[in-house]
């Protein structure tokens, strides 16, 4: 059972600004056998809180382990979210499949704001433009995250796994040296996406991300210029389908990993 007030404080939390979702493990390289924590962290410039295992947040959550995929366990209320180890070294490549969650702004400027925030500030004039309400905006939001685990020598690659909006890496970072460029690709419903934003921020200077623009092919070549770790975060934010009681929807994209 979740805390009344750990749930509600976790439910208020993304309507406040733009956040980033990301997985985080307790060591990006840990030996085969040993139990580590993977944290559900929410926040901003790669600080943020740890959010607990919700299973209704999640409709899937799988780790490919040896090229097989594995689900991912946990208990709802769980903080940190994730308790797990490994048999066998390799890279591991987690896939948290966000359901959609609803958030609401009391008006028009919050919103615009917001849509600021997420670099889509086209979206409020589209908002005029058609009509839709000043006050009760609502947005849905789903976070695809993935995380590259470095288990023992974490030999291996990553893997499209079908996220929604998902990066890929185009080359293990666990291989590659400070210093080094790591190719990615951006895929919307398994198409590249081009023309999107990817901020990278580094842990050893998080208050000053560094971003690129997806090419025609979804690519984008992220620079590594220290130690440590990496995480990646892509936004779409577009008009929902038909039926939806959603105003606008958005889709987060991250990617995790650490370079040795």
């Amino acid at each position: 059972m979740i805390p009344a007030v750990l749930l509600l404080s976790c439910l208020i939390l993304p309507q406040a600004e733009a956040h980033e979702f990301w997985l985080e493990p307790e060591n990006y390289a840990p030996p085969p056998d040993k139990k580590i924590a993977i944290s559900h962290n929410y926040g901003q410039y790669f600080k943020g809180d740890g959010l607990p295992f919700v299973t209704e947040w999640h409709p899937r959550y799988i780790v490919l382990d040896d090229g097989r995929e594995r689900k991912v366990r946990g208990f709802d209320g769980d903080l940190p979210a994730i308790q797990i180890k490994f048999d066998t070294p390799g890279l591991k490549v987690f896939g948290y499949f966000g359901a959609f969650e609803p958030q609401g702004f009391d008006t028009l400027a919050e919103f615009e704001k917001y849509a600021h925030k997420l670099g889509y500030d086209q979206i409020v004039g589209r908002h005029r433009a058609q009509g839709k309400p000043d006050t009760d905006i609502v947005e849905s939001y789903a976070r695809n995250a993935k995380l590259l685990l470095g288990v023992g020598d974490g030999a291996g690659a990553d893997r499209v796994l079908g996220l929604t909006f998902e990066l890929v890496a185009e080359r293990n970072p666990y291989t590659l040296a400070p210093g080094a460029t790591l190719p990615v690709r951006l895929l919307l419903r398994g198409k590249p996406a081009a023309g999107f934003k990817i901020t990278t921020f580094n842990r050893a200077d998080p208050k000053n991300p560094v971003t690129a623009v997806t090419d025609a092919d979804g690519g984008a070549q992220i620079a590594l210029p220290a130690r440590g770790a990496y995480l990646l975060n892509a936004i779409h934010m577009f008009e929902p389908a038909p039926g939806s009681k959603a105003h606008w929807e958005s889709l987060w994209a991250s990617l995790t990993f650490a370079v040795r």
